[in-house]
């Protein structure tokens, strides 16, 4: 057991608590990656670049 106690802050609770942890980050980065994904669709069918960006030919838009 003493390899495991640094654990004990991070997992409050044990094995179940390190789970339930592991699942609220994984969750938390599903939901940024869902909305990184929607912007970057809305984005694109709004023509691509913003103002100010560079195009793919090195010209400004």
């Amino acid at each position: 057991m003493a390899a495991l106690a640094g654990l004990e802050p991070v997992a409050h609770g044990g094995l179940a608590g390190a789970v339930v942890e592991s699942l609220v980050v994984l969750a938390v980065g599903g939901v940024f990656a869902a909305i990184w994904l929607r912007e970057r669709r809305a984005r694109r069918a709004r023509g691509g670049a913003r103002r100010g960006e560079l195009r793919d030919d090195g010209s400004e838009r």
